[in-house]
């Protein structure tokens, strides 16, 4: 009979400073994650980089190259949607920050389109003093000052600066090729 024993080295750990400012605790790349609520799948998110900076003095997440949420139904059908060019979200506010090219479709078909809007989770509302051009029910508004509910149904403009009845009997229709870059945004 042969008896061995291992004798314990132990373990060396290397400490690699990083700065958790700076540096994300996780970073994700093409996310598609979904979110449930009630048993029921109702959002969808999608991201080309998640960052999560868990450690830092102000922990947050930053989506530098855009993100996407959607609202599903029942069928899994988009109902409404958020999107920019990227984001900051304030995990202790609770408050995002949307940046480059935001564009939302709600719940009644309406387009808001601007340069930066923020949404205060814990206020359900979203707001901006930036540009904001929305297309609602046959109309174009445009101005400055702009505050909804998170539902995108209610919302003020405080500097209105130009509405724009639309004649949509004389709007291209989509897959026509004459649709305006604007429109196609």
């Amino acid at each position: 009979m042969c008896v061995t024993a291992c004798q314990d080295d132990g373990t060396t750990v290397v400490s690699h400073p990083t700065n958790p400012e700076t540096v994300p605790t996780m970073a994700t790349r093409d996310v598609e994650t979904v979110i449930s609520d009630s048993g029921h799948t109702r959002y969808r998110i999608t991201a080309k980089v998640w960052n999560m900076f868990e450690e830092a003095k102000k922990p947050h997440w930053t989506f530098p190259e855009g993100v996407k949420c959607e609202e599903l139904d029942n069928r899994y059908q988009m109902v409404s949607a958020i999107q920019c060019d990227s984001a900051y979200f304030d995990k202790i506010t609770s408050l995002w920050t949307l940046t480059g090219h935001v564009r939302i479709n709600n719940v009644s078909g309406d387009v808001v389109l601007t340069d930066q809007l923020m949404w205060d989770q814990n206020a359900h509302k979203l707001y901006s003093d930036a540009f904001i051009h929305i297309e609602k029910q046959g109309r174009i508004i445009e101005g400055y000052g702009y505050e909804s509910n998170e539902r995108l149904t209610t919302y003020q403009l405080r500097q209105v600066e130009a509405i724009f009845p639309i004649d949509e009997s004389r709007m291209p229709h989509p897959g026509s090729g004459n649709a305006s870059p604007r429109a196609m945004q």
